[in-house]
Formats: structure tokens, sequence, C-alpha cells
């Protein structure tokens, strides 16, 4: 997967020219890479119009040069096509160091070095968790996205904003980190899960024999995860009114599954593993959030990006569950599985 993102501003990096900066992020299930350049981009200046009886007028180009970031993920299982990619685009005569964070930045740092030729300068991941999360939600338009149930755009993007502080980050990588951020120094780690990402890919191989996580993701997108799991209605027979509790909320993960006597398609398990793991994650945030008294809650990581029906199964446990007014805001960011390597 390579995509890329315009920065708003030369400013933000425009003082390093077209230089080939990178810095890898290897954490216990995927390697992201994130590399800067500028792009020089051509299009047609269509001002020329067309005069009686006369030949259109030559069209000249507009050229632009801007500054983007792109992002790359690879499986851990793929980290020598990973070096092999740095080493023919990235690395040039002038490279010394290689910037990396995350746990496969201390566990790989001897392969790192005798593949690439290069000294590992590795970082302290939470602090470039903070730092490429602030820095995306200050300075980055449409990174940043919010789930509004029966909008025209449910999925709606939102503009940077310089006033971020203090919020909740739920980072979901193979497993949750859960941090307190209160200004671009001041942080802390507040609590946590075992229960996250890789679990979800775990559990999801063994249920449908799919290896890849990816693949993963899209056998859920397909499935109905009413099929496994046992709603409200399948055991009052409608809304529990007295508790507010809709007919059409899980009361159970894969509560069918202890007495159907037919099989289930891998399609509707991995949605009913998904909503179960999102379900789990989006109550220990609106917790947190609670304990903590924070307005805000940021959920990151390649879990959210990867599926499209996680941000509102998250929104809409905040909104179940908090009873305090305002709710906090719930959010992510569009690229959030690379933030800790843009930090």
């Amino acid at each position: 997967m390579d995509e890329s993102m315009t920065l708003p501003s030369d400013e933000l990096f425009g003082c390093f020219g077209n230089a080939k900066l990178f810095a890898i992020d290897i954490g216990g299930s995927l390697i992201k890479l994130v590399y800067y350049s500028t792009v020089k981009l051509t299009s047609l200046d269509h001002s020329a119009k067309e005069v009686a009886n006369e030949a259109l007028h030559e069209t000249p180009v507009q050229e632009e040069v801007t500054a983007r970031l792109h992002f790359i993920k690879f499986e851990n299982s793929q980290i020598e096509t990973c070096l092999d990619f740095i080493k023919d685009h990235l690395v040039n005569t002038e490279t010394k160091v290689i910037k990396a964070t995350g746990g496969g930045a201390h566990k790989f740092k001897e392969l790192i070095e005798r593949k690439l030729g290069l000294k590992v300068d590795t970082e302290d991941e939470m602090t470039c968790l903070i730092k490429g999360c602030n820095f995306v939600l200050r300075n980055v338009p449409h990174e940043p996205s919010t789930y509004a149930k029966h909008a025209d755009s449910e999925l709606r993007s939102q503009t940077a904003h310089p006033d971020i502080f203090p919020y909740l980050l739920v980072s979901i990588g193979s497993a949750v980190s859960i941090i307190k951020v209160e200004s671009e120094d001041k942080f802390e780690s507040i609590g946590g899960s075992t229960i996250g990402g890789r679990t979800f890919w775990g559990l999801g191989a063994l249920l449908t024999q799919t290896k890849r996580f990816d693949e993963l993701l899209q056998l859920a997108s397909k499935g109905q995860h009413t099929s496994v799991d046992m709603l409200v209605k399948d055991i009052y027979g409608g809304s529990y009114g007295s508790l507010g509790l809709s007919g059409e909320i899980v009361a159970c993960s894969f509560g069918k599954s202890a007495t159907a006597d037919e099989e289930f398609s891998k399609e509707d398990m991995a949605k009913s593993l998904l909503f179960m793991i999102s379900n789990n994650i989006g109550h220990l945030g609106c917790l947190y959030a609670r304990v903590h008294n924070l307005p805000r809650i940021c959920f990151a990581g390649f879990f959210i990006r990867g599926h499209p029906d996680i941000l509102p199964k998250l929104t809409h446990l905040v909104k179940a569950f908090t009873k305090a007014k305002p709710l906090p805001q719930t959010k992510s960011v569009h690229r959030s599985g690379f933030i800790r390597a843009l930090g």
C-alpha cells in the first residue's frame, strides 16, 4: 500500500528542499514507513479562450511544487522487502542515519544496520506517537474525521485546529494504549488493553483460516454480525425500554453460535469479531474520558482506518454510555496508523 498526503504549507518542511527524509515505525504486527519529498505538479491553464474564426490559443502549462508525505505499510514478515525499498529509493550517499521507533526498531536493529549500512537512531515510541498525532490534528486539514449519524456524509472530515488540548488518545495497534494528552510536552499513559488489532488478526485467523490482516478486514466488510451475535431483541423480544436499550444493540458477542446448528460464514464471524473488539475498546475509551474529564477522544491506529464501520461503532458507544453533557467529541485520523512514524 502506497499513498500520499499534500502538506498545506511549505513552511512545515520547506527548509529541507527535496531531501528524502524518512522514518520507520516497527510495531508488533506492521512496519510503517513515512517519507517526505517535494513533487512538481503540472496542470493545463484553461484561461485561454477560443476566438471566433481563429484557432485556439496554445494552452500553457502551470507548474507548482508541493510538499508531500508518502505512506507505505508492510507486514513484519516483509521486513526484507521494506529494507530493499528504502535502500533502492530513499538512501543516498549523504544518508548516515535512519530514524526508527517501535519495539521492532530494537529487535531488528542489527538487520537494519547491516542491510542499509546506516546507523539506527531509535526514538521513544510514546513521544513519537503524541508528536505525530498533535502535528496532524493541528496542521493537516481533512485528516481528522468525525462520525455524524444520518448526515449527508456520515464520516465528516474536519479542518485542522490549533486548540486540540486536552484529549484522550486511544492508540490501537497490536494492543491498545490509552494516553492523556494535556499539551505538546505533557502527556501520560493512563491505561491500555491486551485486546487490540493483533487480537482481531489472531482470533480471525483461527476462525476463518485467513492469515492476512487486510484480507480479514475485507471479509468483515461483507459480513452481517447479527447472524452470529445475540441482540437485546433476541432476549426481550424487542427493546429494553426501562434501561433505554435498543433491540438492535448487541447483548452477547457470538451468542448465537453457542446453540446454533448451522455453520456461520467467514464473513459473518469476522464482522462479529470486529465489533466485539471495537465494543471493548470503545467502552475503555469512554470510561477513561469520563474518569479524567476529557472533552475529546481520538482513536488512532490501523485497526481504525482499515474498516469504515469502526468509527461509527466507537462513536455510538461513547454516546450510549456517557451520561455527562456535553458528550466527549469522538474523532479519528485518516492515516492514523502512520502517526508514530510521522512523529
